[in-house]
Parts: structure tokens; C-alpha cells; sequence
């Protein structure tokens, strides 16, 4: 798996679609890429955050990890209601509903004072 680690801010962001443009040029891992890092940058406290990528012939294989606060996205967010019209809509969990649904699963775990969010496509 290669894996590169970015700092915590807006130039980390584009630093890390631009490393996933060298591991693929397809538009699902960028789009995850964007909705996962935007939210670490956005919400999390952490200073850095890192990606693996890697293909296997299961699919690819996405590893974000971050030294930010605890937070697992796989049950911590409400599902929204897609049906509901934008202004009857809470704020947040569309970014991780579009990212489940857009997966074939995720994973999370707190090792070591980071979240680990696996995604396989």
C-alpha cells in the first residue's frame, strides 16, 4: 500500500488529489477522497492526516488516518433524508451517505490516538 501522509489544511487537500490522481483517474476514490479529507480538515482538530491506496483484485483499497478527535463515521452520523427537500434537511451526513453508498464497505477503528477509516471500492 502506498501511503502518504499531508498537512491538516486546504493545501494538504489538493496535495492529496493530487496523489490519488497519480494512483488512479477514476471519479468514485476522488470524489470519497474529497467528502473524508474535507471533513478531517474541517472538523476534526488533527494536525495531519494520511491515505493509502492500493488495488487488489478484490477492488481498491482506500486508509485514511488522522490524529484528530475521536470520530467514527460509520455510525456516529445520522443517515440523511434524501427525499426531503434542502431546507428540510438537517445539517451534514450526506457526504458519508454518499460515501457508503458508493463503497463496498468501511471500517472504522481508534489505534494509537488516530482514526483509521478503511474503504473498499
Amino acid at each position: 500500500m502506498e501511503t502518504k501522509t499531508f498537512p491538516c489544511s486546504s493545501e494538504g487537500m489538493v496535495a492529496a488529489q493530487g496523489f490519488l490522481e497519480c494512483q488512479c483517474d477514476e471519479p468514485k476514490p476522488a470524489i470519497i477522497l474529497d467528502e473524508i479529507v474535507s471533513n478531517i480538515v474541517r472538523c476534526s482538530g488533527a494536525s495531519s492526516f494520511s491515505i493509502g491506496v492500493e488495488r487488489s483484485d478484490a477492488g481498491m483499497t482506500m486508509v485514511f488516518s488522522d490524529d484528530g478527535q475521536a470520530f467514527d463515521p460509520t455510525c456516529e452520523v445520522a443517515t440523511p433524508d434524501v427525499s426531503a427537500g434542502l431546507e428540510d434537511r438537517g445539517v451534514g451526513g450526506l457526504g458519508i451517505f454518499m460515501v457508503k453508498k458508493m463503497s463496498k464497505s468501511l471500517s472504522y477503528r481508534r489505534e494509537d490516538d488516530k482514526n483509521i477509516l478503511t474503504i473498499l471500492m
